[in-house]
């Protein structure tokens, strides 16, 4: 998986929550989530697609990829565990 920016995580686990919560994502509500411009999260998907972290259907619906899924689960339980210390 390599290396990934903190930028990268944020928006991985803020999918991955978002995922648990809503019946889609969507990229507003990221936005609505993050608080950051629609450009941002815009520059983001593109390139959490080109890593093949996500896939975005034809509606706009976004769907972590199983890659993409295993690393914001590791970085969620990550946190979590970095939380509760």
């Amino acid at each position: 998986m390599g290396i990934i920016n903190e930028s990268t995580e944020d928006y991985l686990e803020t999918i991955l929550l978002l995922s648990k919560k809503l019946p889609v994502v969507r990229a507003v509500d990221i936005v609505e989530e993050l608080g950051y411009s629609k450009s941002s999260i815009s520059n983001a998907l593109k390139n959490l697609r080109e890593k093949d972290y996500i896939t975005v259907e034809i509606h706009g619906y976004i769907y972590l990829t199983s890659t993409g899924l295993a690393l914001a689960e590791s970085i969620y339980e990550r946190h979590e565990w970095f939380s509760k210390w």
